[in-house]
């Protein structure tokens, strides 16, 4: 049953970062409204870890399923914090830097196969 939730979260989530990303876009080269829905994922999943703590299911619809859907971004946000808060500073370093150089290097190997196999 926790999947559904999480499956009705996460469809919910990502219709809301496609509205929201359809009404913010700009002629700029700067993808502001991804920066937007990032930033704001963020921000709601620090109040809602905050709320639904002692809420399982809510907090699988909510945390996991809309807000993941939303952005991962922000489950990054909030893994990255409460290793911060426990002092693992380590696990901090290391989760952060892999996560964004090794994730911008993937998109490039990737985007560089996908080139390859293109017709």
């Amino acid at each position: 049953m926790n999947v559904v939730y999480v499956f009705l979260g996460g469809g919910l989530g990502a219709a809301c970062r496609w509205l929201l990303s359809s009404q913010l876009v700009s002629n700029s080269e700067f993808p502001y409204s991804t920066l937007a829905v990032n930033l704001m994922g963020c921000f709601l999943i620090g109040i809602a870890s905050v709320y639904l703590v002692q809420q399982p299911k809510l907090s699988l619809f909510v945390l996991v399923g809309f807000l993941g859907g939303f952005t991962t971004f922000s489950s990054f946000g909030l893994d990255a914090w409460h290793m911060l808060s426990s002092s693992d500073y380590k696990n901090f370093a290391t989760y952060v830097g892999l996560s964004n150089i090794v994730g911008i290097l993937l998109v490039i190997v990737g985007h560089k196969l996908g080139t390859l196999f293109t017709l």
